[in-house]
């Protein structure tokens, strides 16, 4: 069978893009560092290396979540730390004023400085983080309780008993506040008729009968610092191990998606000495006809 020269022509030139295509290719890789540079190279993998960026996403915004979270927690840790200050204060004085010598005017002063106190613990139930009032539940956006006179004739809960949720993985979610109702009860209550006893002629046993109130706010308030330091732990514990999933989640989308360096240079070496032996041998037998071997 005859091969005619524009069939051996087109023949070379076939050859040739082909070793260029595979050229260019391994040239684009190591350019861009990625062995995928459309879907249509490697189907299979874009998918899979798609499905890994996506979980990526997701551990990214969950840490800032738990990130979030903590900082939230670690100002209702704060608030209630000094609440727990307010109330050993308020409990001293309630046992130093159950003291029948005490002189009424004494009597007056620990009852002017629980008055103070009570200023600082609406404060402290007050504490707003990022805009938001820590202890009103859902309704954040305004203060949880209102004060009402001057000095405090009540201190009314205006939030509720709503949870600020933040997810902590794909199956669970933890609620990062307290509800403002469940940590000081009736505590303002409670504080406004000490105060008023000091202030008033009552008994020093009457005004001793205060403590288990006082103990009783003491208890909910470190029980709900427990609770509080619990979940700080948990959302802690869920950032090392999506911190984790990141690490092992990046190897998996590199070794689909990027190159093997050193490889990848021995091979482009390959491809270009194949490229130009290519070129060199058509510009060989490029003139080259029958009469040459006649």
């Amino acid at each position: 069978m005859r091969v005619s020269e524009q069939s051996r022509l087109a023949s070379r030139i076939g050859y040739l893009q082909t070793v260029s295509q595979r050229l260019d290719k391994i040239q684009q890789e190591l350019s861009t560092g990625r062995k995928i540079q459309r879907s249509s190279d490697d189907p299979a993998g874009a998918s899979l290396a798609l499905n890994h960026r996506q979980n990526l996403t997701f551990e990214t915004q969950l840490r800032r979540n738990l990130s979030s979270g903590v900082s939230f927690m670690n100002a209702t840790e704060a608030a209630l730390g000094g609440a727990t200050d307010v109330l050993q204060r308020v409990r001293e004085l309630t046992i130093q004023a159950s003291n029948d010598t005490l002189s009424p005017s004494e009597r007056t002063a620990a009852g002017a400085e629980v008055n103070q106190l009570i200023g600082e613990m609406a404060q402290l139930a007050n504490t707003s983080f990022g805009g938001a009032y820590i202890f009103a539940g859902h309704r954040s956006d305004a203060p949880a309780y209102q004060v009402t006179g001057t000095p405090p004739s009540a201190v009314t809960f205006m939030g509720d008993t709503g949870q600020r949720v933040r997810r902590i993985s794909k199956q669970d979610a933890v609620a990062i506040n307290v509800a403002g109702s469940n940590v000081f009860g009736t505590v303002f209550d409670d504080l406004i008729t000490l105060r008023n006893q000091m202030n008033g002629s009552a008994s020093g046993t009457t005004i001793s009968g205060n403590l288990g109130a006082i103990d009783d706010a003491l208890g909910r308030v470190l029980d709900a610092r427990a609770e509080v330091g619990a979940r700080v732990n948990r959302f802690e514990a869920a950032q090392r191990v999506s911190e984790q999933a990141d690490t092992d989640l990046q190897k998996l989308r590199a070794e689909i998606e990027e190159i093997d360096l050193s490889e990848t240079i021995v091979k482009f070496t390959a491809q270009e000495t194949a490229y130009q032996a290519a070129l060199a041998a058509m510009g060989k037998t490029a003139n080259m006809t029958l009469l040459n071997f006649l």
